[in-house]
């Protein structure tokens, strides 16, 4: 006859390494909620516009773009990326957009 203590044990051990398996998925699907934010519109902050062609700013030169920028964190999607500067890190800016704050990379 078993042991009923050593049944409820594997039971438990058990639990417990799925649980651990499943803390890598959870950590993507959490990722992937996160990355929805919503896109920057023009004029959102810092005089941002979604194409630098039409900045209207005395600091803009040509060549200056989000994508090369310090703030840039990289592509999301279409274009869209995160950038770090604290007035934009809850929405998306377009790759070749542009803001007063632009810092080169």
């Amino acid at each position: 006859m078993s042991n009923p203590i050593d049944g409820g044990r594997r039971k438990f051990l058990k639990a417990s390494a799925m649980g651990v398996a499943a803390l890598p998925l959870a950590t993507l699907v959490h990722q992937r909620t996160v990355k929805a934010m919503p896109q920057a519109e023009d004029d959102h902050a810092h005089d941002y516009v979604n194409d630098a062609a039409d900045a209207d700013h005395p600091r803009y030169e040509e060549g200056q773009y989000c994508d090369n920028c310090t703030f840039w964190e990289g592509e999301v999607e279409n274009g869209w990326g995160e950038c770090s500067h604290p007035d934009f890190t809850d929405v998306l800016v377009k790759d070749k957009g542009w803001c007063g704050v632009y810092a080169p990379a």
